[in-house]
C-alpha cells in the first residue's frame, strides 16, 4: 500500500442503488424473522389459552400482548440500527471496488503511476497491495519517454 494518507470518507452511499438494495434484503431477513417468531409466539400463546385446565385467561391474554408489543418496538429499533451498518457495511465494500475500478481503467490507458489507497479496515485491502505490485511492475518495465 502507498504512504499516502487514506481517503477520507466523503459520503458512505458511493453506490446507492447497489448500496440500499443490500441494506433492503438484510432488512427483509430482520423483518421476516420478526413476523416468523411473531407468529410463533402467539400460536403457542394461543394454543395455551384454550386449554381447559386453566380457569383465567387473563394472564395469558396479558402475556400475549406484552410479547406482541415487545416485537413491535424490536422491530422498530431495529430498522436504523439495520439500516445505518447496513450502509457502513457495503461501503467498506462498494467504496474500494469504485477505486479500484478507476485505477484499473487508467492502467489501462497506459497511465502506470495510479496507486490504490484505502481506509483501515476496508475490504479488499490485499486485492488493492495486488494491484499496486503490478502498477509498480508495470511503471519499471514501460517508463515514459
Amino acid at each position: 500500500m502507498s504512504t499516502e494518507l487514506p481517503y477520507k470518507r466523503k459520503q458512505y452511499l458511493v453506490d446507492r442503488g447497489y448500496q440500499l438494495q443490500f441494506v433492503t434484503r438484510v432488512f427483509m431477513v430482520v423483518l421476516a424473522v420478526a413476523v416468523v417468531s411473531s407468529l410463533f409466539s402467539t400460536g403457542l400463546i394461543w394454543f395455551n389459552m384454550y386449554r381447559p385446565e386453566l380457569d383465567s385467561q387473563v394472564p395469558l391474554i396479558a402475556s400475549m400482548v406484552a410479547v406482541a408489543s415487545t416485537l413491535l418496538i424490536e422491530l422498530l429499533l431495529s430498522i436504523p440500527i439495520v439500516f445505518y451498518l447496513g450502509i457502513r457495511q457495503s461501503h467498506r465494500v462498494v467504496g474500494p471496488v469504485n477505486r479500484i475500478k478507476r485505477m484499473l481503467e487508467a492502467i489501462s490507458n497506459g497511465d502506470f503511476s495510479q496507486r490504490i489507497t484505502l481506509r483501515q479496515g476496508d475490504a479488499l485491502e490485499d486485492l488493492a497491495k495486488t494491484i499496486n505490485q503490478m502498477a509498480e511492475s508495470l511503471q519499471q518495465r514501460y517508463p515514459k519517454s
